[in-house]
């Protein structure tokens, strides 16, 4: 199995960012599960869960890993594609940027429920811009480790995950629109 694989398809994450989907993508995250054992635990129909994981393997990010005789059924064991997968709400569409950004909205909500004060128009636009960077980011980083495949192997998907986030915030320390962009946010948000 791949370790890292980039989502660039705006309607891939699209698919990957519905509820059940995104539910079964993590459930799928440690183990390989068959569609019982997913309606189970989802509190889904089997059918319900079937249609979700046509949608999910035509889409790339599940296949069947094995099968098992059961009496005289054969039981599928659905798996991911990769072990983690990366997607960038930043890449034209519309729709994901409205996504990122309402996203955004509820951190705005939190930092006023913690007693923050700040222009919210101001804050947003700032947020977004940092954030835009950062996906641009990880998307190369993601792109280079599914390169490097090979030389991976040996770490877990959650060293990864965080060496992707350590070597993306040294890329935006490189950055002086990101340094500003930080300094903004600073600014912004004080109590």
């Amino acid at each position: 199995m791949t370790k890292v694989k980039v989502i660039t398809d705006p309607e891939v994450i699209k698919l990957m960012l519905e509820d059940t989907r995104r539910k079964i993508l993590s459930l799928l995250r440690n183990r390989e599960m068959t569609i019982s054992q997913l309606s189970e635990i989802l509190g889904k129909t089997p059918q319900t869960i079937y249609h979700h994981i046509e949608k999910l393997k035509e889409a790339g990010l599940v296949e069947v890993k094995r099968t098992e005789m059961k009496g005289n059924l054969v039981e599928k064991y659905y798996g991911r594609t990769a072990d983690a997968f990366y997607i960038n709400l930043y890449l034209g569409d519309e729709e994901l940027r409205y996504f990122a950004r309402s996203r955004l909205k509820t951190k705005l909500d939190i930092f006023r429920a913690l007693g923050y004060e700040f222009d919210e128009t101001e804050l947003l636009n700032v947020m977004d811009e940092l954030l835009k960077k950062e996906h641009q980011y990880k998307t190369e980083i993601s792109k280079e480790m599914e390169e490097k495949e090979e030389e991976l192997k040996d770490f877990s998907n959650e060293d990864i995950i965080h060496a992707i986030e350590w070597l993306a915030m040294a890329k935006i320390g490189r950055d002086e629109e990101s340094m500003e962009l930080l300094k903004k946010l600073g600014e912004l948000l004080k109590k």
